[in-house]
């Protein structure tokens, strides 16, 4: 059972908490029991205000602050959340220096991998302060280009055509998010947080092949079944299976000779890649850790118990049906299934044409 995890990130005073306090009521009237994990604890009892009347739970992070806390605490904390606490989603704040890609990355790792799955980055740009904070300049971008969906926030104390300037600017680093322009972070919690659970669209086909831990799922003329983390159903095909991260589990073995060469060659966009597979002379299991073009692949030691094959991928706009096929030069093998769709931990990203 995996805890969908919703990440709001955005600078300090751009309208997170409203918006956390939107999901906040929605997951609530749905009768679930959110977790909330912020980090700018005691700020104007925003904790208080953002719990009233809520079910709820709280967890502060160790030094209150995901920037500075360490990837390790962060992990420790989330682990403890889903082994202890078993809520039914997890809304997550990303304050100050917090990349999505770090935590998407910390969501990954081999002990949260089946136990979590973030659904959703949304950040948050406050439109009277884009490109006028230069300390904070790289941040607000990086979060700004690695969302899934972009509010533009604010916009009725800024002229149009500043919203327009900021619009474009965000477009420019991010072409893949749905971009809304808001006041006070009002928007229709759905579009966030998207049907959960298990049902599936009732449109009378046949639903086997569907994993129904997704929301979605829709049949395109290849008979494939395809899943939407967002709850919107799009019009598909594979040459546009962009992702921000997904999760692939291979079969077979890989020759360690091509394998090396696809891990120096690496891909376009690629930030991380990370997991445990079958490598010809690297037994009992590989164990793989791939950062910004330097990598390692070690022999599983004694100390650790086996683990699933599985790889993940992070990394900016990834063709997710490329990289299987050259995984499968390497002697990898999938199921037909892995080529079809993505897994329960992707960001699925699909370009509208």
């Amino acid at each position: 059972m995996t805890v969908p995890v919703y990440l709001v990130a955005g600078f300090l005073g751009s309208g997170k908490t409203t918006l956390m306090k939107r999901l906040l009521e929605h997951l609530n009237a749905r009768g679930e029991k959110p977790l909330v994990l912020m980090n700018e604890f005691g700020e104007s009892n925003i904790d208080n205000e953002l719990l009233e009347g809520s079910n709820a739970q709280m967890r502060e992070l160790i030094d209150g602050c995901i920037c500075c806390t360490s990837k390790t605490e962060l992990t420790k904390t989330l682990y403890d959340i889903v082994t202890n606490d078993a809520p039914s989603s997890i809304l997550m704040e990303a304050t100050g220096l917090a990349d999505p890609v770090e935590i998407l990355d910390i969501c990954t790792l081999p002990n949260l991998l089946d136990r979590l799955e973030l659904r959703t980055i949304v950040s948050i740009v406050d439109a009277n302060r884009w490109g006028k904070v230069s300390q904070a300049e790289a941040l607000m971008k990086r979060q700004a280009k690695y969302a899934d969906i972009l509010l533009i926030n604010k916009t009725d104390v800024v002229d149009a055509d500043v919203a327009d300037t900021v619009e474009k600017e965000v477009r420019e680093l991010n072409a893949r998010a749905k971009v809304h322009r808001t006041v006070r972070a009002e928007i229709d919690p759905e579009l966030v947080i998207g049907a959960t659970g298990t049902e599936v669209i009732n449109d009378g086909k046949d639903h086997t092949a569907c994993d129904h831990e997704h929301d979605h799922c829709e049949h395109t003329e290849d008979g494939h079944a395809h899943h939407h983390d967002h709850g919107h159903a799009h019009k598909h095909d594979h040459a546009h299976d962009h992702y921000l991260s997904f999760t692939l589990k291979p079969k077979g073995v890989a020759n360690k000779a091509k394998f090396n060469d696809f891990l120096n060659e690496g891909l376009p966009g690629l930030l991380r890649l990370k997991g445990f597979l079958q490598v010809e002379g690297v037994e009992p299991q590989a164990i793989l850790q791939w950062t910004g073009g330097h990598w390692e692949m070690i022999p599983r030691p004694a100390v650790l118990r086996e683990k699933p094959d599985v790889l993940v991928f992070i990394g900016e706009d990834l063709d997710r049906h490329a990289i299987v096929h050259k995984l499968e030069e390497c002697g990898l093998e999938f199921d037909a299934a892995e080529h079809a769709h993505a897994h329960s931990h992707d960001h699925g990203h699909h370009h509208e044409h």
